[in-house]
């Protein structure tokens, strides 16, 4: 089925809104339009849809205009959408299941540093089981290639002391990195796209050997 839209006539998925609905378990098929996840929503000045207009692609199959939207990225999760919405939508947990299935589709984020920070954050998580900022900072500087922005803000950070360099391990944290590079159900392993994904199968790959030696996975800070 084509739909009309600023663009012209767009093809449409029927099956994306069940998909999107099964991912993110929310009755997405339920929203009537009230507008008021778009009231409340602290960044929605900064979207290029609005979170209504989100879920109405959602519902209406149009993929790529909700895949391709930043909208998707600059959700805070706050949930002030889901305390406001009569029919019980939590709207952040769509977003979610929209920034999952573009970048299982491989598709190119509309806002690559958000995803890239998404993903250093994981990376660093996966590590020690808890977020190291020192190596944060570092994954994600070199995955965006902006090695120099927000270089003064560093740098005030680590002159108070607000950015260890030696990490702190939780205990089992090779549990934690089981979890987050399992891959979701009917995707394929995670594909190694730059130097970056491979020097951070190659850290997994000593962890995993050093978590066995150790026999408990990481002492508890």
């Amino acid at each position: 089925m084509k739909v009309m839209t600023n663009e012209g006539y767009v093809e449409t998925d029927p099956a994306f809104a069940k998909q999107v609905a099964a991912e993110s378990g929310q009755p997405v098929e339920s929203c009537y339009q009230c507008g008021k996840c778009t009231a409340g929503c602290p960044t929605a000045f900064a979207m290029d849809l609005a979170p209504s207009q989100v879920m109405r692609a959602a519902q209406a199959g149009l993929k790529d205009l909700a895949l391709g939207s930043s909208s998707i990225w600059l959700c805070a999760g706050c949930s002030t959408c889901a305390s406001r919405c009569p029919r019980d939508i939590d709207l952040c947990r769509v977003n979610k299941a929209l920034t999952a299935i573009c970048l299982r589709e491989g598709r190119k984020p509309k806002e690559p540093d958000t995803a890239a920070f998404h993903k250093s954050f994981l990376d660093s998580v996966s590590h020690w089981g808890r977020a190291h900022e020192f190596e944060l900072v570092g994954i994600l500087k070199t995955r965006t290639r902006k090695m120099f922005k927000d270089l003064d803000l560093g740098l005030a950070l680590a002159q108070h002391g607000k950015l260890s360099v030696l990490p702190e391990r939780i205990k089992d944290a090779r549990k934690i990195r089981r979890l987050l590079r399992r891959p979701a159900k009917g995707a394929r392993a995670r594909p190694v796209r730059d130097v970056v994904d491979l020097a951070e199968k190659v850290v997994d790959t000593a962890l995993d050997a050093a978590d066995k030696v150790l026999g408990k996975g990481g002492k508890r800070q």
